[in-house]
């Protein structure tokens, strides 16, 4: 069965970027514990600012997933890190969301006031890591 290497997607980001270390220590997953109706990816790569723990990131994000989950999309965002003895010092974390087709894309994003309300405060809170981040919407193409 192909091995899906999550981060050799990743690698291809950050060779996006001038300003960031060469990324070692890549563990590949088999391709069957990934959802394989995955049609386009959304990647944000960025630093955690000043003042933000990984764990109040997670909580907000986790938040931010249970609208998916209420919804029926199920789990939609991933956060992951690079491993500790990597010496990148940048673009150390990676935001991760992954979608069956562009219409589920547009449909769960489009979940009503309360989730738009929350979005303004991610938004807002977090807006030096859209400022900073490296940002890419991917698209399956095997």
């Amino acid at each position: 069965m192909k091995k899906l290497v999550i981060c050799t997607l990743l690698l291809s980001m950050f060779a996006c970027s001038q300003n960031v270390e060469e990324v070692s220590n890549i563990e590949s997953i088999e391709a069957s514990s990934v959802q394989e109706n995955i049609s386009q990816m959304s990647i944000h790569l960025f630093d955690l600012p000043d003042g933000i723990s990984e764990d109040e990131y997670i909580a907000d994000i986790e938040k931010l997933n249970s609208f998916f989950i209420a919804s029926g999309y199920g789990k939609n965002y991933t956060v992951l890190k690079v491993a500790d003895d990597n010496e990148a010092d940048q673009y150390r974390y990676a935001l991760v969301s992954s979608y069956p087709s562009a219409e589920v894309y547009a449909a769960s994003h489009d979940q009503g006031p309360d989730y738009e309300a929350f979005v303004d405060e991610i938004k807002a809170k977090y807006q030096v890591i859209i400022d900073t981040e490296i940002y890419r919407k991917v698209f399956n193409i095997n």
